[in-house]
């Protein structure tokens, strides 16, 4: 995905400095999220969904007839693969629509799909964010079952969440429903063990200055900077989300440095202790009650149909439709 360099001026010259969530996800930022799901031992979302749908993907799809499957932020599909083998079941013919930014990584993932699946499977990948995704299902006249999985939709910003939420709801049908996966780890301390462990964050994150320094001619040093998290609980009641609690994650430069970017033909200067921010300024990866996600869908013109989760009340998964 071609990004405009006025786009990362803004990024990069506001206060405080940061690049997109989204940023982070090339092909090399992709594969190295997956060493999040598959070697972090504290990181539970991959293995816990993994495991709900698994066990309800009949039930999850039961109701559903005729429907394409569409997926923002498909990663590996490692996930998706329980509900094709559900719907395959159901239907001789599956069309299957994953959209990902990371658009080498996704084919790569969808080409090993299609070995799996070889008989039924159709598989139509768009390259793109969420916003492009929607426009491009926006012409899709058929029953839809929209999947946003991997507690992904936590890592929109709160003021964009509105929003996007409106685009969803705007292309979907009475018979198109809704699939989403939340992080239920309203626990401080468990939450940043989840989000501090070096061995797999610390590369991913720096893949944003790998990333600069690939595309833009840029000399940021990953050895002068290290992993920040932090544990956010907001007493907003007023915003789309009432009291929103959070992780922040940033790169904090241990020392006053200048970058240069010959790109932009721009120079940086960060002082000692300042944060980059990996993600958009608020937040990255609300967590959730029940009850305050129920609340929020609702705003965003979504009733909740089902719901299931593990016994911890770890993690959740909510089959939606529109009110």
């Amino acid at each position: 995905m071609e990004i405009e360099h006025k786009a990362v001026r803004k990024w990069l010259l506001s206060t405080p400095k940061y690049v997109p969530m989204w940023y982070l996800y090339d092909t090399i930022g992709s594969v190295l999220y997956e060493k999040i799901t598959m070697e972090n031992p504290h990181y539970h979302i991959y293995r816990t969904e993994s495991h709900i749908l698994k066990q309800n993907a009949d039930e999850i799809i039961s109701g559903l007839k005729d429907i394409v499957l569409c997926e923002l932020g498909a990663g590996n599909a490692t996930k998706t693969a329980f509900l094709i083998s559900a719907l395959l079941k159901k239907n001789k013919m599956l069309t299957y629509i994953p959209i990902d930014v990371a658009k080498d990584f996704m084919e790569h993932n969808v080409s090993l799909l299609m070995q799996r699946f070889s008989e039924g499977l159709e598989a139509k990948s768009f390259a793109g964010d969420y916003v492009d995704g929607l426009h491009h299902l926006k012409g899709l006249h058929r029953n839809k079952l929209i999947m946003w999985i991997g507690n992904s939709i936590s890592n929109v910003p709160i003021d964009d969440l509105k929003s996007l939420l409106a685009q969803i709801n705007n292309i979907m049908g009475e018979n198109d429903r809704f699939l989403v996966g939340i992080d239920l780890t309203q626990d401080k301390d468990k939450a940043l063990t989840i989000y501090s462990h070096p061995d797999t964050w610390i590369p991913f994150k720096m893949n944003a200055l790998t990333r600069l320094n690939r595309d833009l001619g840029a000399n940021f040093k990953h050895q002068n900077f290290k992993l920040y998290t932090k544990y956010v609980r907001n007493d907003d009641v007023d915003g789309f989300v009432e009291k929103p609690q959070y992780i922040q994650h940033a790169l904090k430069s241990i020392c006053e440095q200048h970058v240069r970017l010959d790109a932009l033909d721009l120079k940086l200067h960060f002082e000692a202790g300042e944060l980059f921010f990996c993600h958009e300024l608020e937040h990255l990866s609300l967590k959730w009650a029940w009850k305050q996600f129920e609340d929020t869908m609702i705003k965003g013109g979504f009733s909740l149909e089902k719901k299931w989760s593990d016994d911890c009340e770890s993690y959740g998964v909510a089959l939606l439709k529109k009110l």
